[in-house]
């Protein structure tokens, strides 16, 4: 599979095309039972769920933000805040729509290309602490999907610190913004955010 390095593309050993390939040939073939045999060679476990699912609170997704100053720490890139941009949509949504769930067609784009997200480094599938700030970085939108629950060595990445010690992901203006229009009503999750960010 080709996934973009921090110093550029690179191949990994991705056996899935081959294994899919000749699985679908033994399935055309009227071997079933032969497509199985050769699907074992990429066999998945999936993990079992405990049920509970750990999470960070918003202060301390906020903290982590604030220690990586909002930029992704796999690509560099600034990130904005999500609850920043949606006051904005708020204001022009005509010109700066979002989608209440991400439709691509109707999100203005910089969500997905500036959104603030929170990544584990060591994924919590492969046994990663989901609250532990040590296992928690900022990272934008494109390079959490791209990770996945792959691991650092696994995609040839490595944790870049961050460059621009000034940039807070636009939060230092979030508020007065919000007072300047007349403190619009804000939802919980907006007020969680207002709070961890003053």
């Amino acid at each position: 599979m080709d996934v973009t390095s921090m110093n550029g593309p690179r191949q990994l050993d991705d056996p899935y095309p081959a294994v899919l390939e000749r699985a679908l040939r033994f399935v055309i073939d009227g071997d079933v039972e032969g497509g199985r045999s050769v699907l074992d060679e990429i066999r998945f476990e999936p993990t079992p769920s405990s049920g509970v699912k750990r999470w960070p609170s918003t202060t301390v997704i906020a903290r982590v933000y604030a220690r990586d100053c909002y930029q992704c720490r796999y690509c560099g890139e600034r990130t904005i805040l999500t609850p920043v941009m949606r006051l904005l949509t708020r204001l022009y949504p005509e010109e700066f729509p979002m989608h209440p769930n991400w439709k691509a067609s109707e999100t203005h784009p910089a969500f997905v290309a500036r959104s603030t997200t929170l990544d584990h480094v060591v994924p919590v599938a492969g046994g990663g602490d989901p609250v532990a700030e040590s296992n928690l970085v900022t990272a934008c939108w494109g390079c959490n999907r791209r990770k996945g629950d792959l691991t650092l060595e696994e995609l040839g990445w490595e944790l870049r610190d961050p460059t621009d010690t000034t940039w807070r992901g636009l939060t230092d203006l979030y508020e007065p913004a919000w007072v300047a229009v007349g403190r619009p009503a804000l939802g919980a999750s907006e007020q969680a955010w207002m709070r961890a960010t003053r």
